[in-house]
């Protein structure tokens, strides 16, 4: 495909296909899963990648004209759900410091902005949050914090030993999330509930939509 304009197709790569890959790698380790194909194998993950796709990233998008949005959407699912591509959800989450401004955190602005509540995006950075905070997945297995800026993230959390202290501790990095973002009370609030349901249910509690 020729274009005189690539920013709109850059930007669907990383909010629909980054993002989501970011999100369900990290839903997916917590619960266990090694490869991405086996997290979409799980329902609840599935489903939070569909609507993280469908309901806060489309809205943000400037669609060139002719682009079929939708099918681009079920490619990704569909090649999500392919078992032999052998991704792993480890090495998806690794430089997640560097990878949720662009991944993440722009859908999530984007539709602040709008005046939504971008649910599942939230949850796929408090699932990040629950991931560099334990290191570890729900049957005790370790977790490999493999990230530029991991000794600071151990630092920010060690001795956190409650949700919201974690969040309060993990948006206090200014350089990923900037000034504003964690001044806005329904990001905090919208984190905070999914980092809440993800250590008290797991990551069962925490995608039952």
């Amino acid at each position: 495909m020729l274009t005189a304009d690539v920013a709109p197709y850059e930007a669907m790569k990383l909010r629909l296909l980054n993002g989501s890959h970011s999100t369900l790698a990290y839903l997916g380790a917590l619960a266990g899963h090694a490869h991405v194909a086996d997290a979409m194998a799980d329902p609840g993950i599935a489903d939070v990648v569909a609507h993280l796709m469908a309901d806060d990233v489309v809205p943000t998008l400037a669609v060139p004209d002719g682009y079929d949005v939708a099918a681009y959407q079920q490619q990704l699912i569909e090649r999500f759900h392919n078992p032999a591509l052998r991704h792993r959800t480890a090495q998806i989450a690794m430089d997640g410091t560097q990878k949720l401004p662009q991944r993440l955190l722009g859908t999530i602005t984007d539709r602040l902005a709008a005046g939504a509540e971008p649910r599942y995006a939230c949850l796929g950075v408090a699932a990040w949050m629950r991931y560099v905070w334990t290191a570890q997945a729900e049957n005790g297995a370790p977790l490999p914090v493999d990230d530029p800026m991991a000794d600071r993230l151990r630092e920010l959390t060690a001795g956190t030993a409650t949700p919201e202290a974690a969040v309060d501790a993990l948006l206090s990095l200014e350089e990923v999330f900037g000034a504003r973002l964690p001044a806005n009370d329904t990001f905090r609030a919208l984190v905070t509930d999914s980092l809440e349901a993800l250590a008290k249910g797991g990551v069962a509690a925490a995608t039952r939509l």
